[in-house]
């Protein structure tokens, strides 16, 4: 069956909405054999409880249905799994003759779009719709751990999905080269290039390290025209725009940039919790202990880590694992997980050190606390919603960086004049002595940093 739709929409009224989007909403299409469709997860304990509870029922009605049952299939980033048509059909299907690599849990539908990747996701979503036939080859590059990685496996999860006989691989250039090597030991170096010249998309992450091994590169360079020629996708991932990869020679560099050169760019705060807050979302569907997890501990894991995804994505699946340790019943209302307790349990991963608190996470906080951007609170605005808060995050910045003058805290906040700061924090001082509530709320704010 080429439309699976069809079968989730029966299964939607069949089990109900909340079953449905719960369990079976989540999980991954990855083909149709034999009439067995079969579907995945990431997570191996979801399928056994699908498995357990649903798997039965689903099978029965699809059966009768549309004389079709489901496979549950589980994968993760070591899974080597194959798409249904290699598993069953391997003398017939053109995928079989090699094992494109791809990670199938990384798919578009569970990457999370904000503003800073919404192009390079744009961009890789039309060459998995349209191979070689938009951008050819595709360039992505980002700093370590904004999800190049995964955009890179979503267009060969998606073109393999859409064109079942097209040849995928994905590779390391590390990969790539101790292949070439290996081939090379064996007097097989016909063999390799073959291989590489004979799929119809390849895909190579981290393509800045090609300029190590001169005869790598070389065997690279051959492959790519060849694949140019051919009118096959190529799709390369690197840390650096090609400009400044150490090394590179200009015959390879242009032929980078022969189709489209795109970034990710470092998330922002609001970025970062939406990231974390998809990534709870899938959380809690996989496991069976669904932990609350208030807003505010999100953001003490964004605020804290903002240089890469997959380690703040460590640091959530930490405090998950931690709190199923400590709390084995998850509705008990003094298991709530609180920041003191997410602080205890991130302790290895996050530096709790004053030291880390600077005017620009202060900024940040306070903005969040009264909802609006950072840039409201450093405007020339004086409008009264963004004044009382302006005066409160300098008061805080005065209160925990004692060292920092009222000149330095001025320029930071729109270029006030030192005056202009120290008044704000005698009126913050002074309501505080007359205002139990406000002084209440200026110490919770405090003691985000503090504890």
């Amino acid at each position: 069956m080429d439309d699976f739709e069809l079968v989730k929409n029966y299964l939607e009224k069949m089990l109900g909405k909340q079953t449905f989007d719960d369990w079976i909403s989540p999980l991954t299409y990855i083909g149709t054999k034999d009439d067995i469709a079969y579907v995945g997860s990431p997570d191996r304990k979801r399928n056994t409880w699908i498995k357990q509870n649903l798997l039965d029922k689903i099978n029965k009605n699809t059966k009768a249905e549309f004389n079709l049952i489901l496979k549950l299939v589980s994968f993760d980033d070591t899974d080597e799994t194959p798409p249904p048509d290699e598993e069953n059909n391997k003398d017939n299907n053109k995928n079989s003759t090699c094992d494109s690599n791809l990670k199938f849990r990384y798919t578009f539908e569970n990457f999370v779009q904000v503003d800073q990747n919404r192009m390079a996701y744009s961009f890789a979503h039309s060459v998995s719709e349209f191979p070689s036939k938009s951008y050819n080859p595709l360039y992505i590059y980002s700093d370590v751990g904004l999800g190049k990685t995964h955009l890179m496996n979503a267009i060969g999860n998606r073109i393999q999905q859409n064109n079942k006989t097209m040849k995928v691989i994905y590779c390391t250039s590390s990969e790539f080269m101790n292949e070439y090597v290996e081939y090379n030991r064996l007097n097989k170096r016909t063999e390799f290039i073959r291989k590489y010249t004979s799929v119809d998309v390849l895909l190579i992450d981290d393509i800045q390290y090609i300029t190590k091994w001169e005869g790598t590169s070389e065997q690279f360079y051959y492959i790519f025209n060849q694949l140019r020629e051919l009118d096959k996708q190529i799709v390369l991932c690197s840390d650096k725009h090609p400009d400044y990869i150490p090394n590179l020679e200009h015959r390879i560099k242009s032929r980078f940039e022969w189709g489209a050169v795109v970034d990710i760019l470092p998330y922002d705060l609001e970025g970062r919790i939406a990231i974390l807050k998809s990534k709870l979302a899938e959380r809690k569907i996989m496991l069976k202990n669904h932990f609350e997890i208030p807003e505010e501990i999100l953001y003490y894991i964004a605020s804290s880590i903002k240089d890469n995804v997959r380690k703040m994505e460590g640091a959530l699946n930490r405090l998950i694992g931690y709190a199923d340790l400590k709390f084995p019943d998850p509705d008990t209302e003094s298991n709530k997980i609180t920041l003191l307790f997410a602080k205890e349990a991130l302790k290895p991963i996050i530096s709790l050190s004053k030291k880390n608190v600077t005017i620009e996470s202060i900024q940040e906080y306070i903005a969040k606390e009264f909802k609006f951007s950072k840039s409201d609170l450093v405007s020339k605005s004086n409008k009264r919603e963004i004044s009382n808060p302006r005066q409160i995050a300098m008061y805080i910045t005065k209160k925990l960086l004692t060292k920092t003058s009222l000149q330095e805290i001025g320029d930071k906040f729109g270029d006030k004049h030192h005056s202009t700061v120290l008044h704000s924090i005698n009126k913050v001082e002074n309501q505080i002595e007359t205002d139990y509530e406000f002084a209440r709320q200026i110490d919770a704010y405090i003691k985000f940093f503090e504890e």
